[in-house]
C-alpha cells in the first residue's frame, strides 16, 4: 500500500476528525455536549504536525489515535534509528496497521529537527497565531417563552417569560504561540438570557479565560484563569468530559490524563478557576492546583426558632447553566467553591505511580432533601478525596488503575489491563467497584451510569481483523448497584452488549453493522401497596450504514437503523430511524456542503434514537430522533482566503404525528422547527 501526506485533502483531515468525535459521541446520549477543549489539540496539530523526529509521549498522547502499545513502539524505533527519514517507516512498526497510518497522517510529519526558538516577545508577536470565532444560532418559529406579555402579568408572575432574546450569541478569541503559549478569551449568551442590558450589564452572561503555558524551563505546564484538572482514571478528580462504553472504541477504555489543560469551552460548571501547574522532571513531576469561583445552586434560608437568627444553607447545585427567569439568576453564583488539588507522580522506567488528592470546600453547607436512593449522598461543606493511580506495561500487557477513599466515606478502584496480543487481536478487561458511600464532586470515571458511586461491574473489550478489511469490535458488560438507584427501589443490576461489524471493500467505501442489547432491572410500572417490583428493562439497536466516495469531491453515506424497546408488562416500543447524507467539496476544498434528509418514528421516548449531525466548526450535537416526521440539515463551509472562513447550517425538523414541539415555556405551537446557525471564523 502507498500513502503520502500529499495524498491527504482538507476533506479527507476533516473527516477523521469528525468520524472521531462521531465515533466518540456514541456513547453519549445528549442532544448538545461542548466538546471544544477536548478536541482543540487535533484541530492545532491539523495546522502544525508533529515532527515524528522529536515527537514526545505527551504530544502522541494528544492525538487521542495511537495507544500505548503504539506509542511505546513509535517512541522506540525513534529512539534506536535516530528519528525518521520518512513517513513510510511507519509500516515497519509493531502495531502500524494501514489504517491507524491514515488516520494520523494529517497530524504528522518528518523533517529535520530544528532548534527551538527563544521565547523572546519579538518571537512571540512574530510567530504567534491569532484566532477569533464568532458565532450566532437562531430557532424558528420562538417558544412561547418569548411572547410578549401585559406589564401587569409580568408584575404578578416575574418568571411568566423569559428576560432576553431567543439568540444564542459566542464570541471566542485565542492566541497561540507553537506549544508553548495559549490565552484566549470566551463569551456566551445562551437562548432567553439578557446581553449588555438588564441583569447582564457587562454582556455575555458567562466568560471565560485563560493563560497557559508550557516547557518553559522547570515549568512543564502553568495555568492560570480557567482550566480542566484530570488526574488517574477520574475517581478522585476529572473536571470536563470523560469517555465511557463506545461500540467502535472497545479496547481503548483507558482515560489519558493530561493533568491540566486551558479551558476553551462553554459548559458553565466542568472547569476550575485560579491557578494550576505542573512542576518536575521526566522521572518525578508535582502538580498543584488552586480554585476559587462562584457557582449556582438553590439557597435554602431558615429561621432558627431557638435563637432567632438566620441561618443559610443550599439544597443542590444549579448544572444548566441557563440565566433566563429571575428564579434563575436568583441561583447564579450563589455559593462559593473553592479546590485545592495536588499529585505526586513517579515513572520508574516503564512503570508509572501516582499519589493525588482534592479539597472541595463551600461557604455554605449543603443541606439537601434526600431521596432513600440517594441516602448516602455527599452533604455538608467540606469534601476530601485521596487516590493512587499506576500503569505499568509488561510485554503485550498494560496495567492501569486508581483507588480512592473519600474521607468520612466509602472507597473505590478501577483496575483494568490493554492486550496487544497480535496486530489483529487486541483485548481489555476493566473491573471497577464503587462503594455506595463514595463521595467526591470532580470524580467522573468510566461506569453505566454518571457519578461514581453504588456500583460494581467488569468490562470485556475485544477488537478483531479476521481477514483483511475486516474489523469486528465488541464488548460485554456486567454490572450491580448494591444499593437503591434512581427508579430501582432495591439493589439492582444489568448487562450489555454490543458487537460491530466493519468492511472496507477498498479505499474511501464502509460497510457498518452494529447490534448492541441491554437489560437493566427498573421498578416495575405496575403498582404495589407493599413495594416496589424489579423488572427487567430490555433494550436492542440493530443499524447498517454503508459509506462510499462517489467521486473525489462528493461523498455518500446512508443508515437505517431500529430500536426495540420493552419493559413487561408494557408493551413493545419500537423506533426507526433512516438517512441519507451527501457530501460535496468544491474549488479545490474551498468550499465545502453536507447535507442530510432522514424519516423517523418513534411513538415514544423510550424508543428515541441517536445520530450525530455535522456541524458548525466546535458545534457537537448528538439530537434524539423521536415522534414521527423528517428532518433535513444542510452545513455548508466556504473559505474567503487561507485565514477567514464562513460556516452556515440550517436545519429543519417536521412532526407527522403532533402540531407542537416541546413543553412550558419551550413549547413551540408549529409542526416545524427550524434551527439557523452561522460562524465566522478569522485566522491572523
Amino acid at each position: 500500500m502507498g500513502f503520502s501526506q500529499d495524498q491527504k485533502t482538507d476533506k479527507e483531515s476533516t473527516k477523521i476528525i469528525e468520524d472521531r468525535i462521531e465515533y466518540l459521541m456514541q456513547s453519549l446520549e445528549a442532544e448538545e455536549v461542548d466538546l471544544t477543549t477536548l478536541f482543540d489539540q487535533l484541530y492545532f496539530y491539523l495546522e502544525n504536525p508533529i515532527n515524528l523526529n522529536d515527537a514526545t509521549k505527551e504530544e502522541l498522547i494528544d492525538l487521542q489515535l495511537l495507544n500505548d502499545f503504539q506509542i511505546q513502539a513509535l517512541l522506540y524505533y525513534q529512539s534506536k534509528n535516530k528519528g525518521f527519514a520518512s513517513v513510510y517507516e511507519l509500516r515497519t512498526i509493531d502495531g502500524f496497521d494501514p489504517d491507524i497510518i491514515q488516520q494520523i497522517l494529517p497530524f504528522i510529519t518528518v523533517v529535520p529537527i530544528e532548534s527551538k526558538r527563544k521565547i523572546r516577545p519579538k518571537n512571540v508577536l512574530k510567530y504567534g497565531r491569532d484566532e477569533l470565532i464568532v458565532r450566532h444560532i437562531r430557532t424558528l418559529p420562538a417558544s412561547i417563552g418569548y411572547e410578549t406579555i401585559s406589564d401587569s402579568a409580568q408584575a404578578e408572575n416575574p418568571n411568566a417569560k423569559y428576560l432576553g432574546s431567543p439568540d444564542r450569541v459566542y464570541a471566542r478569541y485565542r492566541f497561540r504561540y507553537s506549544k508553548t503559549i495559549s490565552a484566549g478569551i470566551t463569551g456566551e449568551k445562551d437562548p432567553g438570557e439578557e446581553f449588555a442590558r438588564g441583569s447582564q450589564q457587562n454582556g455575555f452572561d458567562f466568560y471565560s479565560a485563560h493563560l497557559f503555558l508550557q516547557n518553559i524551563g522547570p515549568v512543564d505546564k502553568l495555568a492560570i484563569g480557567d482550566y480542566q484538572l484530570q488526574m488517574g482514571q477520574g475517581l478522585t478528580v476529572w473536571s470536563g468530559f470523560g469517555f465511557r462504553k463506545s461500540p467502535t472504541q472497545t479496547v481503548n477504555i483507558k482515560r489519558y490524563a493530561q493533568q491540566i489543560r486551558p479551558y476553551t469551552s462553554t459548559d458553565e460548571n466542568l472547569f476550575l478557576r485560579g491557578a494550576a501547574a505542573v512542576l518536575g522532571s521526566d522521572k518525578i513531576k508535582v502538580t498543584i492546583a488552586y480554585s476559587q469561583k462562584q457557582i449556582d445552586g438553590n439557597l435554602n434560608l431558615q429561621l432558627d426558632t431557638l435563637t432567632g437568627e438566620e441561618t443559610v444553607s443550599f439544597s443542590s447545585f444549579q448544572a444548566s447553566g441557563m440565566h433566563r427567569l429571575p428564579s434563575e439568576l436568583e441561583d447564579k453564583d450563589a455559593i462559593e467553591e473553592r479546590i485545592l488539588a495536588g499529585r505526586l507522580g513517579v515513572d520508574l522506567k516503564g512503570t508509572q505511580i501516582g499519589v493525588l488528592g482534592i479539597q472541595s470546600e463551600y461557604d455554605q453547607p449543603l443541606d439537601r432533601t434526600l431521596s432513600y436512593y440517594q441516602f448516602h449522598e455527599f452533604e455538608g461543606n467540606k469534601l476530601t478525596n485521596i487516590g493512587v493511580d499506576y500503569q505499568w506495561t509488561l510485554g503485550k500487557f498494560h496495567f492501569f488503575g486508581e483507588t480512592a477513599q473519600s474521607i468520612g466515606g466509602g472507597n473505590a478502584t478501577l483496575n483494568g489491563v490493554l492486550m496487544n496480543l497480535d496486530s489483529r487481536l487486541k483485548l481489555s478487561v476493566l473491573q471497577r467497584y464503587y462503594a455506595k458511600d463514595y463521595r467526591s464532586q470532580y470524580a467522573n470515571a468510566f461506569g453505566e451510569k454518571n457519578g461514581v458511586l453504588n456500583e460494581n461491574g467488569v468490562y470485556f473489550g475485544v477488537e478483531m481483523y479476521p481477514v483483511k478489511k475486516v474489523i469486528i469490535n465488541a464488548f460485554y458488560d456486567l454490572y450491580s448497584f448494591p444499593w437503591l438507584s434512581f427508579r430501582a427501589d432495591a439493589p439492582s443490576g444489568g448487562q450489555e452488549f454490543s458487537g460491530q461489524l466493519t468492511i472496507k471493500p477498498k479505499r474511501g467505501q464502509e460497510i457498518l453493522l452494529l447490534y448492541r442489547h441491554e437489560a437493566k432491572e427498573r421498578n416495575a410500572s405496575i403498582e404495589n401497596p407493599v413495594a416496589n417490583i424489579l423488572t427487567d428493562e430490555k433494550s436492542s439497536r440493530y443499524r447498517f450504514q454503508y459509506s462510499t466516495n462517489i467521486t473525489k469531491w462528493v461523498g455518500f453515506r446512508t443508515r437505517v437503523e431500529f430500536r426495540q424497546f420493552e419493559h413487561a408488562p408494557e408493551s413493545l416500543s419500537v423506533g426507526y430511524l433512516y438517512y441519507n447524507d451527501l457530501y460535496f467539496n468544491m474549488l479545490d476544498d474551498k468550499l465545502t456542503l453536507k447535507i442530510r434528509y432522514a424519516l423517523f418514528d418513534a411513538p415514544d421516548y423510550n424508543a428515541r434514537l441517536y445520530a450525530y449531525e455535522h456541524d458548525l466548526l466546535y458545534q457537537f450535537s448528538v439530537p434524539a430522533y423521536y415522534l414521527t416526521g423528517s428532518r433535513i440539515y444542510g452545513v455548508v463551509r466556504y473559505k474567503i482566503s487561507d485565514g477567514l472562513t464562513l460556516n452556515f447550517k440550517v436545519g429543519q425538523t417536521f412532526l407527522a404525528d403532533r402540531d407542537y414541539f416541546g413543553s412550558g415555556k419551550d413549547l413551540i405551537e408549529n409542526r416545524t422547527r427550524t434551527e439557523l446557525k452561522s460562524q465566522l471564523i478569522w485566522k491572523f
